[in-house]
């Protein structure tokens, strides 16, 4: 007998893989059309978007194949997508200060460390990878229910 909850989250999950790749296949396509026109920055997050999508919706393909959202594959793929969104804040400002650089000349090269946009971004990947740790956790807890049971 099918559990009507666990039918209920595979749709749900369904959903959501589906929503994430028209997402991802959405910010791939900007990110090309931004390289046309000569906007690296912009390209640059367009594709941290994209990346982060298509790994979202990977993370989902595999709660919903294995019916087990502490699974190791599920964790490596959190910790990856946390690495991911630490990164994309300051490696889109360090190409948009290359790029506007380029422009001026090579004379105005502006990186700042401590840009707000970027700081934030950067600490919601590390709250990602503290949810990871989390999911490491569960993982511990779910293997120890499978010996009992």
């Amino acid at each position: 007998m099918k559990n009507p909850d666990i039918e209920a989250l595979n749709k749900r999950i369904r959903t959501d893989v589906l929503i994430t790749q028209i997402l991802s296949g959405v910010f791939a396509v900007m990110t090309v059309i931004r390289l046309v026109t000569h906007e690296p920055g912009h390209a640059c997050k367009d594709a941290f978007i994209a990346v982060i999508a298509l790994l979202t919706g990977l993370l989902f393909t595999d709660i919903r194949k294995s019916g087990k959202p502490f699974a190791k594959p599920v964790i490596t793929k959190l910790r990856v997508l946390a690495i991911v969104v630490m990164c994309s804040g300051y490696v889109s400002q360090a190409v948009e200060s290359i790029a506007a650089g380029m422009r001026s000349g090579g004379t105005n090269f502006a990186f700042r460390l401590t840009d707000p946009g970027a700081l934030l971004i950067a600490f919601v990947g590390i709250m990602i990878g503290i949810f990871s740790e989390v999911f490491v956790y569960g993982n511990a807890l779910q293997d120890d229910m499978d010996h009992i049971a």
